[in-house]
């Protein structure tokens, strides 16, 4: 049950109608199964695209990531700390395409994704999000202007953290902010400002997430504060033992100094 043939949609069905009330992806097993044999692999949105690969190797969302997906779902702030390379970011661009796609509840608003402090980390994250469509919707092309893209009758904005004042919250719908513990002293200030503003003039989601770096900045602030307003996941590399991460390659950089920090998500300690 990996996915469809890639030739499925090859001779141009890029309509986007195909998304309609799609689940994200069908947790229970047995019921996946038999979905998707009865819809000839059309069963949820992550087949109906193609399953995320990893090193050319092709993967299904694992049971982990269902606790991502419910957190997004039931909360309105979310801080997650997770290990590296535990596929956070590429879950979180299936998600928000996902939430596009699925209904007509973000058509005509906007979703801002804060990645980095550089214009190569959005253009990375650009080039995600257009790749999610390249293999089965090859005629599917996000019309876009630099580093911003229109997903059906949704915005999304790419920026990083130095054009945060840029964000326009009258109709903004999501905030992802990635990598967040790795910004400078002032530009975790800049954003700390940022968010308070933003929650008190938009229902919006926010969405803070990080590989953990150094102690005392605004991630582990939010950590450490019981009456902050966001839900909170740990992901450390447990969570993709076995999955997203061979064992042989956790014992290799158990070796590493940055092992702590990296993978069991310790702030490094300067």
């Amino acid at each position: 049950m990996l996915g469809l043939d890639t030739s499925v949609f090859a001779q141009g069905k890029d309509s986007l109608s195909v998304f309609l009330d799609k689940p994200f992806w069908i947790w229970d097993n047995y019921l996946h199964r038999a979905q998707y044999t009865k819809t000839n692999g059309h069963c949820c949105f992550n087949h109906l695209i193609s399953l995320p690969t990893k090193d050319g190797r092709q993967y299904p969302l694992f049971d982990f990531q269902e606790f991502i997906f419910d957190a997004l779902e039931q909360n309105q702030n979310i801080w997650i700390k997770k290990a590296r390379g535990i596929g956070l970011t590429t879950f979180m661009l299936r998600y928000l395409a996902w939430k596009i796609l699925s209904s007509t509840e973000l058509d005509h608003k906007s979703i801002y994704i804060v990645s980095g402090t550089s214009d190569e980390s959005t253009e990375k994250v650009d080039a995600k999000l257009k790749k999610l469509f390249e293999k089965r919707f090859p005629l599917l092309k996000l019309e876009s202007r630099f580093t911003d893209l229109w997903l059906k009758k949704t915005w999304i904005r790419i920026l990083t953290i130095s054009n945060i004042t840029d964000i326009e919250v009258h109709d903004i719908a999501y905030l992802f902010i990635d990598e967040a513990d790795y910004l400078r002293h002032k530009q975790q200030e800049v954003l700390e400002h940022a968010l308070s503003s933003y929650t008190e003039k938009a229902n919006l989601k926010t969405i803070i997430a990080s590989t953990p770096n150094s102690p005392g900045g605004l991630f582990e602030k939010i950590e450490y504060d019981p009456t902050c307003r966001y839900t909170k996941l740990k992901l450390d590399y447990t969570y993709g033992l076995g999955t997203i991460y061979e064992r042989k390659f956790i014992e290799k950089k158990r070796l590493e100094s940055e092992f702590e920090r990296e993978y069991n998500l310790k702030y490094e300690i300067r």
